[in-house]
């Protein structure tokens, strides 16, 4: 049984937000599941982004040419045959949007992200710096810390990605429990509700999660943990450098 408290399970818990563009936002609440309230992430980035993308031909929402936005730090480039959806986006540096994928907002991602061919980002994503949201990746109502990647055929929802994560190709990140209650999350005998109908997880920085793992709604891995591959990782906290080998 964990030792944990529930007052230790704040934001720097699970984080370092020193490097981190958006650390303002992350530490407005006091437990990082706060931060996926409906509409609680989507309101703030709908306030602070600057859309960029309005000078991109689009027919309806594809892109019709390749395109390089001009950013205050330097370019992002879209690439033509990509979709982008209303106005409500922003591309910071560097950032590159590949042929084949979707993006819609609000969303901002930040310098140096990746959105390659037939990623899918649903709206409601924020990522930091250098991130990745990889080939037929799904990523919806998410936050990605700096360096934070779901490369190759991952589902994120309802989720916070720490600093360097690792999905491993086919990691699942559910978000919704099949009896569709809230989810309550499990600290050792301790059970906090969080008045969430979807919540996925909350990964902190550095976890590295196997190919075609699955972690369930309400599951939280501090700093470091290893998920092996092919394993259902039930919901629970996970302290600091826990390496989970088995499933439920």
């Amino acid at each position: 049984m964990t030792t944990v408290s529930r007052e230790t399970l704040q934001i720097s818990h699970f984080f370092d937000l020193s490097a981190v563009w958006f650390s303002d936002f992350l530490g407005s609440v006091n437990y990082p599941w706060e931060l996926l309230a409906a509409k609680y992430k989507e309101t703030w980035i709908t306030e602070n982004l600057r859309s960029n993308i309005q000078g991109v031909p689009r027919e309806g929402s594809l892109v019709l040419k390749t395109t390089e936005i001009k950013t205050s730090e330097g370019n992002a480039l879209v690439e033509a045959g990509s979709y982008l959806v209303g106005d409500n986006i922003e591309l910071r540096s560097g950032v590159r949007i590949e042929a084949g994928a979707y993006i819609a907002g609000p969303t901002i991602l930040g310098a140096g992200t990746e959105v390659r061919h037939g990623a899918y980002v649903r709206g409601g994503v924020l990522t930091g710096k250098n991130c990745v949201i990889g080939h037929a990746s799904e990523v919806k109502s998410s936050i990605f810390l700096d360096a934070a990647k779901a490369s190759h055929f991952a589902y994120v929802g309802d989720s916070i990605l720490g600093n360097f994560v690792n999905l491993g190709a086919g990691t699942k990140v559910s978000n919704l429990k099949m009896t569709q209650d809230d989810i309550v999350l499990r600290l050792g005998n301790d059970l906090i509700k969080t008045g969430l109908r979807k919540m996925g997880a909350i990964i902190g920085d550095r976890v590295e999660t196997g190919c075609n793992s699955v972690l369930n709604p309400g599951v939280l891995l501090a700093s470091h943990c290893m998920v092996y591959p092919a394993i259902g990782v039930k919901k629970n906290y996970y302290a600091h450098k826990t390496i989970i080998k088995t499933g439920f």
